[in-house]
């Protein structure tokens, strides 16, 4: 009993990690501001003993404003990969948080080596509704802009929603049920 085919090889992917933050919250007298900006940089070399060498950086923007049962959420992300680097290092959208309603496979099958993603998303209590936009892309590609729409229930962690991904005469819905953290 021979095995058919050789086993993969054993890589290393020793990178240095450093995240930069940034968080301010205003408090008026009927409304609450939070302000969450950050920075953060993945990046491993071969003087690490790691098989790969590569570089990956995020920005991250988050502004949201609470009046009572109201919340208006607007987050923005971007990133930029260079370098060779292991699979789960590449961007990824289409996801229950990221361009909802999106398949990741659709996107880009293996992630990409450059994102931008924005949401903008209004909750009343455990209502909720959001318009996401994004784009997932290898260097030297055109980057394609989707767009969803969608709404759905939180409570905590909890969620369930409907999604409508935005798409050139067609209507797919999604129905995305799960926790977020």
């Amino acid at each position: 009993m021979a095995n058919q085919f050789t086993a993969a090889p054993s890589e290393s992917a020793n990178a240095v990690i450093s995240t930069l933050r940034y968080h301010r919250r205003l408090e008026g007298t009927d409304s609450q501001h939070d302000l969450d900006a950050g920075y953060g940089l993945r990046a491993a070399t071969r003087v690490l003993s790691s098989d790969f060498a590569y570089a990956r950086h995020r920005l991250q923007f988050r502004y949201m404003m609470t009046r009572g049962k109201s919340v208006l959420i607007d987050e923005a992300t971007a990133g930029v990969l260079t370098g060779r680097a292991p699979l789960f290092e590449q961007f990824v959208l289409g996801n229950a948080s990221t361009l909802r309603g999106w398949n990741k496979f659709e996107l880009d099958p293996r992630g990409g080596n450059r994102a931008v993603h924005n949401t903008v998303e209004y909750r009343y209590g455990a209502f909720q509704v959001f318009y996401d936009t994004g784009s997932v892309w290898d260097r030297g590609d055109a980057a394609v802009v989707r767009h969803s729409a969608g709404v759905g229930l939180r409570q905590g962690i909890f969620s369930i929603a409907l999604a409508f991904p935005l798409r050139e005469g067609r209507i797919e819905p999604i129905v995305m049920m799960g926790m977020n953290y």
